[in-house]
C-alpha cells in the first residue's frame, strides 16, 4: 500500500494535458498512471486540478540572521511554497555576516536551522580579500557564487572590479560551480547618473542604469569567463539587448546562462512609478516595449531560468520615500512566478513547457538537483495544485505570508488559484494557510573537488 495517491489530476505533456493518478512513497513519485490500482494511506481526488513540478527558484533574499526584520526563512519560504516554489537559493548578501567565508556559512545554517517550508541551498560571495575562502565554502556546500560588479547597496558586501573577478574566477572554476554576476558597469551608472536632471521618479531612476551598464558588465565577464574557463550566470536580465551579448558569447563556446525575474515580464516603468516604490529595484523595471521584447525572447528559448529575486526590506526603506530614494528591491515572491503562468496561460502546450523548464527544470539541472523540477517517477513529489477560476481575483496585502505585507503585485487580477503546494508527498500550504512545520533540507552543492 502506498503512504499518497493524489488521483484525476492535470499533468502536462508535449501535447496538451493528460489526465493522471500519482503515487507516492516515501517522498518520492513511485507511479504515474491514467488509472493506478490499489490504494494508499491517504487518498485525494483532485477533480481535474493542474498539477504542475515544483518551482526552483535560485535567487532570493531573505536576509536572514542579522537583517531578519527585514524578512527571514521562515516566512520567506512560507510564501515561497504558497507560490508552488519547493526549492530554492539564499544568496550570500543582505544577511549579516554575508556568507563570504565558512564561519558565516555555518552561522547562517545555525541560524535558519528547522525554518524552511522549502528545500534549499545557499550561494557563497565574492568579495574583495576573500579569494582563499572560495574552495573552501565550495566544499563546505555552497552551491555557487554571487558577485556584485556595481554596489551591492549595503557596505557589507562589497561590489568586485575585474582583478578581483579574474582571481575569483580562477579558483572556481577548479570547483565545477557556478558564479553569477550581478552585472551593471558602475562607471557607466556614475555618468548617467551625473546627466540626469533631476532625482525622484521611476522614470529618472531608469534614466540612472541604463541597459548600456548591463551591457557593459556583462562583456566584462564573459571576457573574463573565456580567460579564465569559469562558468557563469547572469541574474535579473532586464532587456533583450542583453540577451543578444549572452547568445554570441554562448555561440562561440562560453559557459555562460541567464536569468530574468518575474518583474521585468509583468511590470514596466510605467506600472513602477503607478506602484510607487514597492516597484524599484535594479537593474530597473523597463519600457513596456522591453517588457514586450524580453516576452518574446522568453518563449523563443534565449533565458534559462526563472529567478524572483525576492529582495525585501523594512517598511521604513520604502514607505514615505521618493521612489528614486527607497530602497531598491521587489518583494515578489508569493505572486511572481503565478502571475507569469497567468499572464501566459495554460492552454498552449508549446508555451507551457517553455514556462515550465525555466521556472523548474532548468533551474534544477544547471546546479545538479537531480530529484527536483519535474514530474517523474523516482524524483521527489513536489508539486502544486492549481486551478483556473472564470472570475478573476486580487491579489490582496492580507494575503502576504512574507514578514511585511508589501508587495509589487497587490491589487493585481489573476484567474489561477493555488490550492495546495506538497514537498517530498506532504501537503505544506492548502489555500494559503500553511498544514505542517517547517520541513525543508539544506541541499549542499555539487563541488567537484
Amino acid at each position: 500500500m502506498m503512504d499518497t495517491i493524489i488521483r484525476e489530476v492535470q499533468i502536462a505533456s508535449d501535447h496538451g494535458w493528460r489526465k493522471m493518478d500519482i503515487g507516492i512513497e516515501h517522498g518520492l513519485i513511485v507511479e504515474l498512471s491514467e488509472s493506478l490500482l490499489g490504494g494508499a494511506k491517504h487518498e485525494l481526488v483532485g477533480e481535474g486540478a493542474y498539477c504542475l513540478p515544483g518551482g526552483v527558484d535560485l535567487h532570493v533574499h531573505f536576509n536572514e540572521p542579522g537583517r531578519t526584520h527585514w524578512e527571514g526563512f521562515e516566512t520567506g519560504s512560507a510564501a515561497a511554497v504558497a507560490a508552488g516554489v519547493t526549492y530554492l537559493a539564499e544568496m550570500p548578501l543582505n544577511s549579516i555576516p554575508s556568507t563570504v567565508d565558512v564561519a558565516a556559512l555555518e552561522t547562517k545554517l545555525a541560524a535558519v536551522a528547522h525554518k524552511s517550508f522549502v528545500d534549499f541551498g545557499l550561494w557563497g560571495g565574492v568579495v574583495p580579500g576573500n579569494v582563499d575562502d572560495l574552495i573552501p565554502l565550495a566544499e563546505a556546500g555552497v552551491m555557487g557564487f554571487k558577485a556584485f560588479m556595481s554596489p551591492s547597496g549595503t557596505d557589507d558586501f562589497t561590489n568586485s572590479d575585474a582583478a578581483t573577478l579574474r582571481a575569483a574566477m580562477r579558483q572556481i572554476a577548479q570547483t565545477g560551480l557556478r558564479l553569477a554576476f550581478h552585472a551593471e558597469d558602475p562607471a557607466v551608472l556614475r555618468a548617467a547618473e551625473q546627466r540626469l536632471h533631476q532625482r525622484v521618479s521611476a522614470y529618472d531612476w531608469e534614466a540612472s542604469r541604463p541597459v548600456a551598464a548591463e551591457i557593459s558588465a556583462v562583456q566584462l565577464a564573459i571576457d573574463l569567463a573565456g580567460e579564465t574557463g569559469c562558468p557563469i550566470m547572469i541574474v535579473h536580465v532586464s532587456s533583450p539587448e542583453v540577451l543578444a551579448v549572452i547568445a554570441t558569447a554562448r555561440a562561440q563556446g562560453v559557459d555562460i546562462i541567464c536569468e530574468t525575474c518575474p518583474h521585468y515580464l509583468l511590470l514596466s516603468t510605467d506600472d513602477a512609478e503607478a506602484i510607487g516604490s514597492d516597484a524599484k529595484c535594479a537593474p530597473p523595471l523597463r519600457s513596456p516595449q522591453t517588457v514586450a521584447g524580453l516576452r518574446a525572447a522568453l518563449l523563443d528559448g534565449q533565458i534559462d531560468t526563472l529567478g524572483s529575486d525576492h529582495s525585501p526590506s523594512s517598511p521604513e526603506l520604502k514607505q514615505g520615500k521618493a521612489f528614486y530614494d527607497a530602497w531598491g528591491g521587489i518583494a515578489g515572491i508569493q505572486h511572481g512566478w503565478p502571475l507569469v503562468l497567468n499572464h501566459f496561460g495554460l492552454a498552449e502546450p508549446i508555451i507551457l513547457q517553455r514556462l515550465l523548464a525555466v521556472g523548474c527544470e532548468n533551474p534544477a539541472k544547471i546546479m545538479g538537483l537531480k530529484q527536483k523540477g519535474a514530474l517523474r517517477v523516482g524524483m521527489d513529489a513536489d508539486f502544486s495544485l492549481i486551478r483556473q477560476q472564470q472570475a478573476p481575483a486580487r491579489i490582496e496585502a492580507a494575503s502576504l505570508l512574507t514578514r511585511h505585507a508589501r508587495s509589487a503585485y497587490v491589487g493585481t487580477a489573476t484567474h489561477l488559484l493555488w490550492e495546495s503546494t506538497w514537498l517530498r508527498g506532504q501537503c505544506v500550504v492548502k489555500g494559503g494557510v500553511r498544514q505542517s512545520a517547517p520541513a525543508g533540507k539544506f541541499m549542499p552543492g555539487s563541488c567537484s573537488i
